[in-house]
């Protein structure tokens, strides 16, 4: 398996072959149909994202040392971000979770180029991804 780290240099190139900003939204949105879907019945107040302009959701499920996360959102763009997170961090360690930065996300320009509440609805996404990962160290 590619460390999150390699997952994110590849990323990287990706976006550096986007000129426009509209091509790298529509690569995001694009990812959508790898988000690995949180079942309708977890979509629940204890796994709902606070701080989300549109409905969110992340579940984590610790298998052999290792964190997977299910996740949606009710609107496009936000599955597609959940998608791009989740592709760098499923299968790694609470450890190796926690310890990531996110570096991707200021890399690639993604906060300058959302609304304040969309920023605010990135930033609230990484939160809870790190705050899953603590709590399962």
């Amino acid at each position: 398996m590619k460390s999150i780290k390699e997952k994110e240099q590849a990323l990287l190139e990706d976006f550096a072959m986007l000129p426009e900003w509209e091509d790298k939204y529509n690569y995001i949105m694009d990812l959508r149909p790898e988000l690995p879907r949180i079942a309708p019945e977890d979509k629940t107040s204890a796994t709902k994202v606070e701080g989300c302009q549109s409905a969110s959701w992340l579940k984590a499920e610790k298998r052999d040392g290792r964190l997977y996360f299910t996740g949606d959102s009710e609107a496009i763009l936000g599955q597609g971000v959940i998608a791009l997170l989740l592709h760098l961090v499923n299968g790694h360690t609470p450890r190796e979770i926690a310890d990531y930065d996110f570096y991707l996300v200021d890399a690639i320009g993604l906060p300058q180029h959302l609304s304040p509440t969309r920023r605010m609805g990135l930033a609230s996404v990484i939160q809870r991804i790190k705050a899953l990962a603590h709590e399962n160290l």
